[in-house]
Order: C-alpha cells, then sequence, then structure tokens
C-alpha cells in the first residue's frame, strides 16, 4: 500500500466507493459532494493522484483507481472500518459526535497493531472498505454499503 495522508485516502476511498457503486468513472461533481470541496479542488488532487500512479483521470470523462489507487483504498477503508468498530461497538462512542474524526487512528497505526486490534475486537466488517487481503474475508463486495452510509 502507498503511503497516504487521511486527506488522500478519503479521497482515494470516495473513487473507490462511487466507482465500485456505479460501476464507471467517477465524476468530479460525485467525488466533491461526497468529500464536501469544491469541484476545482477534486480536479486538484485527482491530478496529484494521476501523478503518484493512483488513479486515471480523463477531463470531461472522470476518475478510476490504478491496480495500486485501488489496493491503497481498500487497505485506507479497512483500516477505518477496524478503527470504527473499536470505537462505536467497543468504547461505545458515536464517532460522528467528534470534531475531527477519530477513525483516523488507524492510518497512525502499524500494520501489527491494526492486525492485532482486528483480532481483539473480532467483529464482522461492516462491508464497507471492501479489503482486497484473503485475512479480510468479511469484507466483500457483495456487502459494500452504498456511499451514503460509508460516512468517509
Amino acid at each position: 500500500m502507498s503511503e497516504v495522508t487521511e486527506s488522500v485516502g478519503r479521497y482515494l476511498g470516495t473513487v473507490h466507493l462511487l466507482t465500485a457503486n456505479a460501476g464507471r468513472r467517477a465524476k468530479t461533481g460525485e467525488v466533491a459532494d461526497a468529500v464536501g470541496v469544491s469541484a476545482a479542488s477534486v480536479t486538484e488532487m485527482l491530478a496529484t493522484l494521476e501523478d503518484r500512479g493512483l488513479a486515471d483521470y480523463e477531463k470531461y470523462e472522470g476518475v478510476s483507481l490504478t491496480d495500486e489507487g485501488e489496493a491503497t483504498a481498500r487497505e485506507f477503508l479497512w483500516r477505518r472500518c477496524v478503527a470504527e468498530n473499536f470505537l462505536e461497538d467497543d468504547l461505545e462512542l458515536d464517532v460522528t459526535e467528534f470534531a475531527d474524526d477519530p477513525r483516523a487512528f488507524g492510518q497512525a497505526l502499524s500494520d501489527d497493531a491494526i492486525h492485532r486490534l482486528k483480532e481483539v475486537i473480532n467483529h464482522p466488517c461492516n462491508g464497507k472498505c471492501s479489503a482486497s487481503h484473503d485475512e479480510y474475508s468479511a469484507c466483500s463486495d457483495d456487502v459494500r454499503e452504498t456511499l451514503g452510509d460509508a460516512e468517509l
């Protein structure tokens, strides 16, 4: 997985969910609406993602993720899912009540730490992340939620 910031991860996750749900490239306006930024900001980020080899962006056609972008998005969303399960189910916190997104701590954890946390919480994933690794079998395209429910 490529190292990504929370912001880049949100864009990648959003594009992943939009393209998977629609079965086509995501339009700039759709990404802007989902992330809550201007279309100009999205265009700038998509150019950055393309420069990094994470996305294929064509003006007026939209964006899709490269294989590396897809893997990075899935890992990002999986980490957020693990963090969200822990915070909401184990600590009984409502993550929507926080000004800063507490699910972001999943990105800061090492690979060993995030996998250990997943073992400790031992709940089924909610399917939003569509994780690509075999060990995350609870996450699958069949149970992916709609983008509106994903709360990126």
